[in-house]
């Protein structure tokens, strides 16, 4: 009987939702990948203490211990389980964009457009709905954290910063009965900004539960996700010499270039995501002595709502600033406002059930098939755009003699836009030594996929840019390799492609013709010194089109700090200098009215070091920093940008605590 309810349980679910649906009007959530998380590219780095290997699992765990999964129950399945962050290594680094030795092109404040400089190609497959320049602000649903829980869990963070910047986060995990537990991560980020209409307002959340049989036949993970994103835009300052030659120190006053439009960009985006699965096979007795050789498996099914808007409006579409550009359709005012949904379904088979037969120790293997139904409004667009696709997948993991690991993962994407893109993607783990004598770990990776450009490349309309084309299908292959030892890595990426996507210095679309690559070769990691220790990233990248592609040629993150317990060993102190540099480049310029970045050929950023200096402080489960921010502006070398035009923040600091709880 048991069995026959939940199996009901997970049809009327099922059924339920899919109706629900279509009732729904002003919700909304992202399509996650369906491949494992030990499959997926990006997954974010870890701490010290979430090093460790896919084949030492934790057997004894403190009931203060607090482990979670990502995004599906793909990481569930496949026990990927992380460990959250409580070291004070990386805890001053609070922003987002910097969090863990980031570096990126952005504005003149927190909160606002970045990009990478970094090589990253995007790899994946499908539909494009995230809005990539406020990627690292925004929550997805591969990001939703699923807590495994001994006792409850919450946490607090709030940084308070110079020119009245301020970062509030809160998180809330509990139990409230067996089985069944619930989940909130709120991030809210408001500053000024130190320049006229550098304002920024971002808040993010989202509301989780998990509900699992005591058995574990079945079990179900949902969530309801929001982000909401409204800033101001200033253009940059309009003449680069005001603030070289540090004419006016108060920077607020300084001419900025879109002085009369009272620019904003605000983006939206909500939904919900629910996924259950089902083990075929009833659990073992605990009568029953004999081990399981092979599991039957599980069913699952995931269904996913989605809607973003995002809207950019100005109060003087004729201002000096787009003049170069088309003539605009409404010389009174721009409203570009755009609508996405998305409705997702996923249907899975995989061979993982309960993780106690043999067979699955060693070896796995899932398939499945996506249905996506896609609608999108373009600004001054009357007619909607609906697509239908559905894109089979399939994968297998092998542990191969005991120090071998194997994954593989690949799709096809049938009918709709994204029709023939595919991706096939592979990665080998070798560890090395024994596990008495660790001497490392080998990775080798390797990515190809065949995509469609996105579609705002192919066709868009706002209130001055216009454009329809036929572009040919990206063709992308990533090579890795990266040797790692403890918390030191090293590696090699190498990108090979054609017919790259990326908009020219007139800020309109353009392929390059013929074949391209890009070469990184990066070191990262911690190095402990005794009291002392080095927490680095270095990167090197090179490329064969720098017309189109354009990357620093070096950029590096050096942390030389002091670590040391206090209070009679009751606490940790941590206190040290943090320097970020980056070689000098034409690096992209930023399109307000288009959310994104272009290439420009008049101005050169880079070969400045910022330089930070912090002590944190950690005691039981409160975390406390001071940090005092690019502290080598006080030396009168005023050419400190992040963006063309947009010069970074002047010396400032910054105080934040943290404060762990566990009941």
């Amino acid at each position: 009987m048991k069995v026959r309810k939940h199996f009901v349980i997970f049809v009327a679910l099922t059924c339920l939702l899919q109706g629900l649906t279509f009732a729904q009007t002003d919700t909304l959530v992202d399509a996650g990948d369906s491949s494992l998380v030990i499959l997926q590219a990006g997954t974010p780095e870890k701490s010290d203490k979430q090093q460790k290997s896919a084949f030492r699992l934790t057997t004894q765990i403190d009931s203060t211990d607090v482990q979670f999964f990502f995004g599906t129950l793909d990481s569930l399945k496949s026990e990927a389980f992380h460990e959250i962050d409580t070291s004070t290594l990386y805890f001053q680094q609070y922003d987002p964009l910097f969090h863990q030795n980031g570096v990126y092109s952005t504005l003149s404040n927190i909160g606002l457009a970045h990009k990478n400089f970094a090589f990253t190609p995007a790899l994946s497959v499908g539909y494009q709905f995230e809005n990539i320049q406020f990627a690292r602000y925004s929550y997805t649903n591969s990001q939703v954290k699923y807590y495994k829980l001994f006792v409850p869990f919450s946490e607090i963070q709030y940084v308070l910063g110079s020119k009245k910047e301020q970062t509030l986060s809160v998180l809330l995990n509990r139990e409230i009965f067996k089985g069944f537990s619930i989940g909130l991560d709120i991030s809210v980020i408001n500053s000024p900004g130190p320049y006229e209409r550098s304002k920024s307002n971002d808040k993010k959340y989202y509301f989780t539960t998990q509900y699992y049989t005591p058995n574990k036949r079945y079990g179900l993970v949902a969530n309801y996700l929001r982000n909401k994103i409204v800033v101001e835009e200033n253009g940059g300052i309009r003449f680069d010499s005001v603030f070289e030659d540090n004419v006016e120190s108060n920077r607020r006053i300084i001419p900025i270039i879109l002085d009369s439009s009272n620019a904003r960009n605000r983006i939206t985006e909500s939904g919900m995501y629910i996924e259950q699965y089902f083990n075929l096979l009833k659990p073992k007795s605990t009568k029953d002595s004999v081990k399981r050789k092979i599991d039957a498996g599980n069913i699952s099914w995931a269904f996913q709502f989605r809607q973003n808007k995002r809207i950019y409006n100005d109060d003087n579409p004729l201002v000096s600033f787009y003049q170069p550009y088309a003539p605009p359709i409404d010389s009174s005012a721009t409203y570009d406002s755009l609508f996405q949904q998305l409705i997702h379904n996923r249907i899975k088979w995989s061979s993982i059930g309960y993780n106690d037969d043999a067979l699955s120790k060693v070896f796995f293997i899932y398939f499945g098939a996506d249905h996506d139904n896609i609608q999108q409004l373009l600004p001054y667009d009357s007619v909607k755009t609906t697509y239908n696709q559905i894109t089979p997948f399939g994968g297998i993991s092998l542990k191969l003699f005991k120090s071998s690991h194997l994954t593989a993962d690949g799709r096809i994407v049938l009918g709709g836009y994204n029709n023939g893109d595919y991706r096939i993607s592979a990665k080998l783990d070798q560890f090395l030594g024994t596990s008495e004598r660790n001497i490392g770990e080998l990775h080798f990776g390797l990515n190809m996929s065949g995509r469609t450009p996105s579609w705002f490349y192919s066709e868009y309309q706002s209130n001055r840019f216009r454009w329809k084309n036929d572009l040919k299908k990206e063709t992308i292959m990533v090579l890795s390799g990266a040797y790692q030892f403890k918390a030191l890595k090293a590696g090699v990426d190498f990108s090979s492609f054609t017919n790259f996507t990326y908009l020219n210095d007139s800020v309109k679309p353009e392929q390059i013709g013929t074949p391209a690559s890009v070469l990184k070769i990066y070191v990262k990691g911690n190095l402990p010194i005794g009291k002392f220790g080095i927490n680095t990233r270095l990167v090197y990248q090179t490329t064969s089109k720098p017309e189109a592609i354009r990357l620093p040629d070096f950029f590096g993150v050096m942390d030389l700090y002091f670590k040391s317990t206090v209070f009679k060993k009751a606490g940790t102190l941590q206190t040290g200098f943090q320097f970020n540099y980056f070689t000098l480049f034409y690096a992209d310029a930023y399109m307000p009215e288009l959310r994104a970045f272009h290439i420009q050929n008049e101005k050169k950023i880079g070969n400045y070091v910022f330089a930070d200096f912090y002590v944190t402080l950690q005691v039981k489960t409160a975390r406390l920093f001071f940090k005092a921010a690019n502290l080598t502006s006080y030396l009168g070398n005023y050419t400190y940008y992040l963006a063309p035009h947009y010069p970074a923040r002047d010396a400032r600091f910054y105080f934040g605590i943290s404060w762990r709880f566990h009941d």
